[in-house]
């Protein structure tokens, strides 16, 4: 079976870092796992991979703008393309994904994981034969993740997602930024005792007596660049109602 092959994105931003991956699964099936937002070039690296083949479909891990806003691009080049992410209320043009389905991609069957947690449609996909990962925004190497709080962001969900990512035992992870994680399940763990730490500062803050939450982002964090603290505001304000939750059980 083929290994995936990275297509860099090419969006390079401060929440983008590098730019997004895009992961392209050749085979019988020739499948791109997330679609990136549409740049000519990255399209262009697609079809000299396919050499004149089709893209059979694009695998849509969530629905933010640097994973998904590809698909128009795509379907230009590919207007047979089958673009498949998990439902949304009112959002039409996806073929729905759902929690355990299995899916064509290159020459195995991806099984449709739901991670919500950084955003509620969040998906990851998963080919237990090789036990490799495809795991968009759920994990990146030397890095945080944001949980958009108020955004389709939940900090319980994420944490549970985790857990289940890590059940999975997977080998290599080929995430939505950054490098290949090929030690899974202790970059996991590390996020997990990651979030427990940020959440025992957020109620260090709290106990005395700071509760608002710019006020909190510069008591653990600092000086941040504007767009880097609006989302370590929103982690922030994700840790606030998870603690909320737990004093309301």
């Amino acid at each position: 079976m083929h290994e995936p092959v990275l297509v860099p994105v090419l969006n390079p931003g401060a929440m983008t870092g590098a730019g997004n991956n895009t992961w392209l699964v050749d085979g019988r099936e020739p499948t791109l796992i997330d679609a990136g937002v549409g740049v000519p070039a990255h399209v262009e690296a697609i079809e000299r991979h396919l050499g004149g083949r089709a893209l059979a479909r694009v695998l849509v891990t969530h629905g933010h703008t640097d994973h998904a806003s590809g698909v128009p691009a795509l379907r230009a080049k590919w207007p047979s393309l089958d673009a498949c992410k998990w439902p949304v209320a009112g959002e039409s043009g996806w073929r729905p994904l759902s929690d355990g389905q299995r899916i064509g991609a290159g020459d195995a069957e991806l099984v449709v994981v739901h991670t919500p947690g950084h955003a509620a449609d969040h998906v990851c996909f998963w080919e237990p034969e090789r036990r490799l990962l495809f795991a968009g925004d759920m994990v990146v190497h030397g890095t945080t993740v944001m949980i958009p709080a108020g955004r389709g962001g939940n900090l319980r969900d994420y944490l549970a997602s985790l857990e289940r990512l890590a059940s999975l035992e997977p080998q290599v992870i080929y995430p939505g930024h950054g490098p290949v994680i090929d030690r899974p399940i202790e970059l996991i763990r590390e996020y997990i005792a990651h979030r427990q730490m940020r959440e025992a500062q957020v109620l260090a803050c709290l106990r005395n007596g700071v509760t608002d939450s710019d006020a909190i982002v510069r008591a653990i964090y600092g000086e941040l660049v504007d767009s880097v603290r609006r989302a370590a505001r929103l982690t922030v304000e994700a840790h606030l109602e998870k603690i909320r939750e737990d004093r309301a059980t």
